[in-house]
């Protein structure tokens, strides 16, 4: 049930920031529908609830929105551009100020040359827009050379607890930051070797997480005072043990949540008794899927999530799954989640997930017992042009059977469709059945899409997931072509119109597709593909990655890529490719699909290459993501037909 903006408290709001190119008449959205950032992104209601705090577009990038949930005549928004850098989270640290996140991509040197690196920052503002100023400011640099800058924990009101590198060591400490005059204090010295901090409701840093590369093991620490040193808790090795981590503290200080697989394939939550070093009772399960994640509150654990079909949240607060339960069955056919509450309990903002609309965003008020609509992600694209996404599962060539998503073009039936396989990135991801930007894309343009989620994908349980360990370009690979074989045997789609499509991994699984069955494919598109598996073999290392992902990867021999790397298989493609990257790729570098251009041209197959100046792994804005599209719509275009 798509609703229409109506009178709303962001009516206004949206509909400035939303304008752009209108449907042709009789044709699809416009290519900017779909290249346009979320018109709706991470809103967040102030405890107090006289404000909301969200993402929307103007000019193609995201800005700051921050407005009253009731306003007056003459009240307008606050309205905080982007500047350099892109935002990335919003939080309300007390009912008057917010802590921004922010990120950008910079140069730096490599070992052999200057090499991408995302950058962030904090900022704090109030909710008038002022008091605006960056955090954690050092001398020689504002900038934080971290993935993220990340908050640990809300500890007050005017307090984080942040995990930042005070001195030269590439570890950071965790130091309490005043959001307001950005002025902190160490209270935990790096740990050799860290990957995670978890503090406890109170503050205080009581479980550390650290990595050794040479024995691929993971180990837990544990202290129960403020200065003590750290003792082992328990060591994990990830590629032999069941799954185990950390979540966080509830109202136990002794006794944290913990996800783990021993009792079953899937992963449980549990608590886990600190001084005895044992599992306690099950807390929550999710039959059939992994529990994956925890939602925190003032650093303290009030839920576990995970996604089956559908993203899931289970409240510890038995009256806020009841809540949850409730709102999730007012609204038919769809999951409703919630995703912010005030303080009071009265104002809950939920997150609407459909499998045939795009994310909408509601606030419930408990008082009157009604929904007030706050926003649509995609306003510009038209309930008739989105398309519904099935779940099904076809069994691999070995008997595994392999979920995914099949979206067919709107008001199509599902015979002899052009088609297109989108493996989904990762590798160790997975796709859903909630609204996905370019499978809608690409079924608005009249080609069937099938997403499979081929072993190794995350969230099924711990033996399919182990059952793509070391098993790129095989047997993960045969689980996409596997998935082709099948609809093609249902009559979905034309054997003679298919192309494979991917970005990031799912880019290397295009290639290597156009590589294992060339006479599969009538074309293969890569974004940001990685290319060279021995290449990626040393970057893991050199750029800061882990030996776990060379060995859950690959194992230990570097030279048995070569018959696994599309790189060093060109000649073997018959198939047109198109390759796209940024320039500014952190994550896979652009040099990948450089080389991967070469290869091709040096075997003399037909290929295009786009490169993006300035994009990162995944645009950030609106030019960059419709130069992607464009090119996707034009090549799909000339190797399969208009999709009609």
């Amino acid at each position: 049930m798509r609703l229409t903006l109506t009178a709303s408290l962001l009516a206004a709001t949206i509909l400035a920031a939303a304008t752009g190119p209108v449907q042709a008449a009789g044709g699809p959205p416009p290519v900017e529908a779909y290249a346009s950032p979320a018109h709706v992104a991470r809103p967040t209601i102030s405890p107090d609830g006289t404000h909301i705090a969200f993402l929307s577009p103007i000019g193609g990038r995201q800005h700051l929105y921050i407005t009253k949930m009731q306003p007056g005549p003459g009240d307008k928004p606050v309205i905080i551009p982007p500047r350099d850098a892109e935002f990335t989270s919003i939080n309300w640290i007390n009912e008057t100020r917010l802590l921004v996140s922010v990120i950008a991509t910079r140069e730096v040197n490599g070992p052999t040359r200057r090499l991408p690196i995302r950058m962030s920052r904090l900022v704090g503002v109030d909710r008038d827009g002022s008091n605006l100023k960056v955090l954690l400011d050092r001398s020689r640099s504002d900038w934080v050379r971290l993935v993220a800058t990340p908050v640990l924990q809300f500890v007050d009101r005017e307090h984080v607890l942040v995990a930042y590198p005070t001195g030269d060591r590439q570890e950071p400490d965790v130091v309490r930051l005043n959001v307001y005059t950005g002025d902190y204090t160490r209270v935990a010295n790096a740990v050799d070797g860290i990957s995670e901090y978890i503090p406890d409701p109170t503050g205080l840093v009581r479980l550390a997480v650290t990595y050794n590369d040479k024995s691929q093991t993971a180990t837990y620490l544990h202290r129960d005072q403020q200065g003590r040193m750290f003792r082992t808790l328990r060591k994990v090795e990830p590629l032999k043990d069941p799954a185990f981590d950390i979540l966080g503290f509830g109202e136990d200080l002794n006794r944290p949540y913990v996800v783990s697989s021993h009792e079953s394939d899937t992963a449980a939550v549990y608590q886990f008794d600190l001084a005895s070093n044992q599992f306690g009772g099950k807390v929550a399960e999710a039959p059939g899927y992994d529990i994956t994640g925890a939602v925190t509150k003032a650093g303290k654990v009030v839920g576990f999530s995970w996604t089956e079909d559908m993203p899931n949240i289970r409240w510890l607060d038995p009256e806020k799954q009841k809540l949850q339960e409730r709102l999730d069955k007012a609204v038919p056919d769809s999951r409703e989640l919630i995703i912010d509450q005030t303080a009071n309990g009265q104002l809950t903002l939920v997150a609407s997930f459909h499998p045939a609309e795009p994310v909408t965003y509601r606030i419930f008020n408990r008082d009157t017992r009604e929904f007030t609509f706050l926003g649509d992600t995609r306003p510009e694209i038209p309930p008739e042009a989105v398309a519904v996404r099935q779940p099904v599962s076809y069994q691999a060539r070995d008997g595994l059977k392999i979920p995914g998503y099949l979206t067919l073009p709107p008001g199509r039936e599902g015979r002899n469709l052009p088609f297109v396989v989108l493996p989904h990135g990762g590798p160790f991801a997975r796709d859903d059945q909630s609204f996905d930007v370019l499978s809608q894309f690409l079924a608005s343009r009249g080609y069937a899409v099938l997403q499979p989620n081929f072993r190794g994908s995350t969230g099924f349980g711990q033996k399919f997931n182990e059952a793509g360990e070391r098993e790129w370009g095989g047997k993960m690979q045969d689980d996409v072509t596997d998935g082709v074989q099948w609809a093609i045997s249902q009559g979905i789609a034309d054997p003679s119109r298919v192309c494979i499509v991917g970005w990031s991994y799912g880019g290397y699984a295009a290639l290597m597709g156009a590589v294992k069955t060339p006479d599969l494919y009538k074309c293969a598109i890569a974004t940001a593909p990685v290319t060279n598996l021995v290449r990626l073999y040393d970057e893991l290392m050199w750029s800061g990655g882990k030996e776990l992902n060379r060995g859950l990867f690959f194992g230990g021999d570097r030279d048995a890529l070569k018959p696994v790397s599309p790189y060093h298989n060109a000649a073997a493609i018959k198939a047109p490719v198109l390759l796209i990257h940024g320039d500014m790729d952190v994550q896979a570098y652009v040099q990948h699909s450089r080389d991967m251009a070469s290869a091709l041209k040096d075997a003399g197959k037909p290929h295009e290459y786009v490169e993006i100046d300035g994009m990162d792994h995944s645009p950030r804005n609106t030019e960059e993501m419709v130069k992607v599209l464009t090119a996707w719509e034009r090549f799909l275009k000339t190797h399969l037909g208009a999709g009609s």
